[in-house]
């Protein structure tokens, strides 16, 4: 559980120098420095709602507890899908058979239909 607590990233250091050693304009230092820690902020926020999954100690289960589980979840799906099969509307009336030969066939002219 200390490795899930872990920070992922570490505190910044607000003293530290800039990289190789180059100096920043006395003007924008507030600014910068505004936004670095608004970024740093975000970063560290960030990292402490990370859950470290791969610190998580993965519990094996027994053969004989997963066929249980197994028995017990193919009970439960059999009676959610009698539930479901019952609450369902009747099929529509089916006029025919074979509905792909009268899809296929040519189409009724408009006088027929219009009469």
């Amino acid at each position: 559980e200390g490795e899930e607590r872990k920070p992922l990233i570490p505190h910044p250091n607000p003293d530290s120098k800039p990289p190789n050693g180059t100096e920043r304009n006395p003007a924008n230092i507030s600014s910068t420095r505004t936004d670095e820690q608004a970024l740093l902020s975000i970063i560290n926020k960030t990292a402490q709602n990370i859950i470290d999954v791969s610190a998580a100690d993965s519990q094996g289960m027994e053969q004989h507890e997963y066929m249980d589980k197994a028995r017990q979840y193919s009970t439960k799906l059999a009676v959610l899908s009698s539930t479901l099969s019952q609450k369902k509307p009747p099929p529509l009336p089916s006029l025919t058979s074979q509905p792909h030969q009268v899809l296929a066939s040519e189409l009724v002219p408009n006088s027929d239909i219009q009469q």
